[in-house]
């Protein structure tokens, strides 16, 4: 009954580690403008936080998570979720610009950790035959984050301080500290066996296809949502608050995904994924025509979010089951592609949207998914 009870304490503390870092991703969005006016500096400026999170998650996930192999999983989850508190806090407490990036740089050096910590300790506490299931129920951290978190965030900011919103994840993420800390495994990753390098990983058969395909379909991700809310303003003429309606419609979509995913685990994840990886290909094509009406724009960003959660789901878990000594360094890796494509995706897709409008970045995503169906067609029986 005992490890019943701490089995479901670590499972929500793992939720709660992916909603910590979604909402912090997206929170600076929509209070941007509140947070550069009590800095007394312009929105531009405060970007550059965002970046410098993106890179040192970057750095981070490709440099240190191979901790995840090598140490007790309950001390680097516990360790990168104290690291993640106080850049929260030092957020929150920023004079300045400059001191906000830095300790948004703070904050993207433990997410760089505790994002692959996360997906690694969900997969390996998977019972046999679930993983997909498991692993959408921590992925939902994602759509929770998109669907309460960035929401409130903007609310307190409106109502109070926006600092308040960092002060309640700098709260949240002690409490996850904690939790981590008496949950988590004792052993590393991998408690015996080889400790493979980044080198050896990549090796591995299989790898660099599944991270190609990971980099593309992030690269569509990121670069296509981003110019999402411009064009559904642009084509329909309607106001930010109509147009950020289809955030919420995407993390409806994404947790809905999380539900459905006990039915890959049945079917089979390395069978099923190239036809999902179809599917996505569809709804990014789709996207230009959809967004030509109010209605069908939601209804493209709920199926988006279904869509990018088996997408996101399998690329880890397919991933992860690869090499499961090599495990942590794996997810890291992927990580790394993830926050390189959020650099990547954006300046990719802007181009193409100046020069050709949003129908060539429809395309475009359209056939980058087509290349990930090839990749992950040959490697479905593998």
């Amino acid at each position: 009954m005992q490890s019943s009870l701490l089995q479901r304490l670590r499972l929500a503390a793992l939720v709660v580690g992916v909603f910590l870092i979604g909402a912090n991703s997206f929170v600076l969005g929509p209070i941007l403008g509140d947070v550069a006016r009590t800095l007394d500096t312009e929105p531009v400026a405060v970007t550059r936080a965002i970046s410098a999170f993106g890179a040192a998650a970057a750095f981070s996930a490709f440099f240190l998570s191979g901790v995840i192999d090598r140490y007790a999983m309950r001390v680097v989850l516990s360790g990168s979720a104290l690291l993640i508190a106080s850049g929260f806090a030092g957020s929150a407490l920023s004079p300045a610009w400059q001191v906000l990036a830095f300790f948004q740089a703070v904050t993207g050096l433990a997410t760089g950790v505790l994002l692959p910590a996360v997906y690694s300790q969900a997969v390996r506490a998977a019972p046999p035959g679930k993983g997909a299931r498991t692993f959408g129920i921590v992925l939902s951290g994602w759509s929770l984050s998109l669907i309460v978190g960035v929401p409130l965030s903007a609310m307190l900011s409106d109502a109070l301080d926006w600092r308040l919103a960092y002060g309640a994840l700098a709260t949240l993420a002690l409490l996850t500290c904690l939790i981590f800390a008496v949950t988590g495994d004792g052993n590393p990753d991998n408690a015996r066996g080889k400790v493979y390098t980044r080198r050896e990983a990549i090796r591995v058969r299989g790898v660099v296809s599944m991270l190609a395909t990971g980099l593309l379909f992030m690269t569509v991700f990121y670069g296509t949502y981003a110019l999402l809310g411009l064009r559904m303003r642009d084509a329909l003429g309607i106001s930010a608050a109509a147009a950020s309606l289809a955030v919420m419609t995407y993390g409806i979509g994404f947790g809905i995904g999380g539900i459905l995913a006990r039915h890959v685990d049945r079917l089979g994840p390395a069978r099923l994924f190239p036809f999902l990886l179809g599917g996505s290909g569809l709804v990014y094509l789709l996207l230009y025509p959809s967004t030509q009406a109010y209605w069908s724009s939601l209804l493209a960003t709920f199926l988006l979010g279904i869509f990018n959660h088996f997408g996101l789901n399998l690329t880890v878990l397919l991933l992860a089951e690869r090499k499961l000594e090599a495990r942590g360094t794996l997810i890291g890796l992927n990580t790394t592609v993830t926050y390189s494509a959020v650099f990547f995706g954006p300046l990719l897709m802007s181009g193409l949207y100046a020069g050709f409008g949003y129908g060539a970045v429809s395309l475009c995503g359209g056939l980058f998914l087509a290349v990930c169906v090839i990749l992950m067609w040959r490697l479905r029986r593998a």
